[in-house]
């Protein structure tokens, strides 16, 4: 009897103890995806040894920026500062700060990037941004609006 409350007592600490340490590190990640992987977000690449400044995401729904055409790059991108509306975009490189496999963050994560004031909260049918001024956007399973 003491030894099942032992092996139960012991499965109750693993689990109280990595809960917590997985939600703090998948929100502070610099690369991450949402929505099953249909949309890829993180910091945006910056100058070396500066801090990142905005967040970028990436997403078959974003459309591509009025007046730019095809030679500028790819459409589907949106870059969101601490201030400021965002702002659509093509790129024709890779424009993510984060390297690697993107981190897969689940519904009722929230992601925040110290020095960049912008809030993502990820659930299960969107991905909601937004800044300080309370400019952003979102992005469903079927639509992009920005506000």
């Amino acid at each position: 009897m003491a030894v099942r409350r032992l092996g139960l007592l012991t499965v109750v600490l693993v689990c109280c103890l990595a809960v917590p340490v997985f939600a703090a590190s998948a929100s502070k990640v610099e690369l991450w995806t949402a929505l099953d992987g249909n949309v890829s977000c993180g910091a945006a690449i910056h100058a070396p040894g500066k801090p990142a400044s905005e967040l970028i995401c990436s997403d078959i729904r974003i459309p591509a920026p009025k007046n730019e055409g095809p030679a500028d790059g790819d459409p589907g991108f949106v870059f969101l500062a601490s201030s400021g509306r965002a702002v659509l975009a093509r790129t024709s490189q890779d424009t993510f700060a984060g390297t690697g496999n993107p981190v897969k963050l689940r519904a009722g994560t929230k992601w925040q990037l110290g020095t960049v004031n912008v809030t993502c909260t990820i659930n299960t049918r969107s991905v909601r941004c937004v800044n300080g001024e309370h400019h952003g956007f979102t992005i469903t399973k079927r639509s992009y609006a920005a506000f």
